[in-house]
C-alpha cells in the first residue's frame, strides 16, 4: 500500500511539473539547430528569424549549425533531444525530401517531431533559357521539348529544383534530361554558355543575367509574377494549371514537447513576421513570410511529403 501511495505521489509530482515548466519557459537559452553549414539559404533564413525572436524573448536564442548528410545529422540530434523547448529544429523542404530519397532515416518525420510553425514559403521558380533556345513561354517550351532534346540544370540529385522540374516533366508529358551540377552557382554559368538549355531557379539568382539579356525568363511557377518581372508568363496560366511544390522553412520540436511551449514558440514566430525589416530580408531571399498553426504545419508536411515522393519517382531516383 505504501509503495502504491509513493508511486502515485511521484506520478502526480511529474504531472504537476509539466505545466510549471511550461509556465516558466524559457528560463535559459534556446538553441535553434540548423542542419546545414553556415552561409546557405537554410542558415540565412534561420538567422533572420533567430535574431528577431532573440530580441523578443527574455532569454537568448542562438543558432547551432550541425551540417552533414544533407540535413540528417542535425535533424537526428533534435529528434533525440529532450522535449523541453530548449532545442528546436529549423528545417526546410529537405526534411520531407530526405524521407523520399532514403530507404531508412534515424528518425520518423511525423512521429519524432512536433511542428511549431512555418516561417517562410518560397514564392516560386523562374524558368530561364539560353537566348539561343527559341521559346518565350512555358507552352512553347513544352512544344519544343516534344520535338527536341532539352537539357535542364539540376543543382543536385534530389534538390527541390530538380524535383520541381521533374514534376513539370510529368505534368506536361515531356522528358527534359537533367544535367547535375554541384549547386546553382555551377549550373547557371553552364546555362549562360549554352551547355544546357533551361533551368528553374529562385528569382534572385538569374535576375541580373535576365536584365542584361544574357538569359531569357519564359515563365514563373508562383501564383503571381515577381515584382522584378511583372510581365513574365505564369505556368499555371499557360500549362494547364501547373504549380510547383511549395518550398518551405519552419521550426519543429522533439516529440512530446508540452503544448504550452509549442504555443509560446508559435506566438513568437507570429510576432516576428510583423517586423517590416524581417519581411524585407525574407523577400530579398526569394521567400515570403508565413506562419501557421502546428496543425496547419503538420498538414503541409503531409502534403509535401506525398508530393516529394511523387517527384522522386518521376525523377527516377532510387532511394538509397
Amino acid at each position: 500500500m505504501k509503495y502504491i501511495l509513493t508511486a502515485s505521489l511521484a506520478a502526480t509530482a511529474v504531472l504537476m511539473a509539466l505545466p510549471a515548466t511550461a509556465q516558466n519557459y524559457p528560463d535559459r537559452a534556446i538553441k535553434v539547430v540548423v542542419p546545414f553549414p553556415p552561409g546557405g539559404t537554410n542558415d540565412i533564413i534561420a538567422r533572420i528569424f533567430v535574431h528577431q525572436v532573440d530580441q523578443q524573448m527574455s532569454q537568448p536564442v542562438v543558432v547551432d549549425n550541425r551540417g552533414g548528410a544533407n540535413g540528417v545529422i542535425g535533424t537526428q540530434a533534435v529528434a533525440q533531444a529532450a522535449p523541453d523547448g530548449y532545442t528546436v529544429l529549423h528545417n526546410s523542404s529537405s526534411f520531407t525530401i530526405n524521407a523520399a530519397v532514403r530507404k531508412k532515416l534515424p528518425y520518423d518525420i511525423f512521429k519524432d517531431f512536433e511542428p511549431i510553425s512555418t516561417n517562410a514559403l518560397g514564392t516560386g521558380y523562374l524558368a530561364v533559357v539560353n537566348p539561343k533556345v527559341p521559346v518565350n513561354t512555358p507552352r512553347e517550351l513544352v512544344a519544343y521539348a516534344k520535338k527536341n532534346r532539352v537539357l535542364y540544370g539540376s543543382p543536385g540529385r534530389g534538390n527541390p529544383i530538380e524535383l520541381a522540374t521533374e514534376l513539370f516533366n510529368t505534368h506536361a508529358g515531356i522528358k527534359m534530361e537533367a544535367i547535375v551540377f554541384k549547386g546553382t552557382g555551377e549550373a547557371l554559368p553552364a546555362l549562360l554558355a549554352g551547355e544546357i538549355h533551361v533551368m528553374f531557379v529562385p528569382v534572385a539568382a538569374p535576375l541580373a543575367a535576365v536584365q542584361a539579356g544574357q538569359l531569357r525568363a519564359i515563365g514563373y511557377t508562383g501564383d503571381k509574377p515577381p515584382r522584378e518581372l511583372p510581365n513574365v508568363t505564369l505556368f499555371k496560366d499557360d500549362v494547364d494549371g501547373f504549380v510547383s511544390p511549395v518550398a518551405w522553412h519552419g521550426w519543429l520540436a522533439p516529440a512530446k514537447t508540452p503544448r504550452p511551449i509549442i504555443d509560446e514558440l508559435n506566438k513568437q514566430l507570429r510576432q516576428a513576421v510583423k517586423d517590416p525589416k524581417l519581411i524585407g530580408l525574407i523577400e530579398k531571399a526569394g521567400y515570403r513570410v508565413d506562419t501557421r498553426s502546428p496543425e496547419e504545419f503538420r498538414k503541409l508536411l503531409q502534403e509535401n511529403a506525398a508530393l516529394m515522393k511523387k517527384a522522386v519517382d518521376a525523377a527516377g531516383i532510387e532511394p538509397q
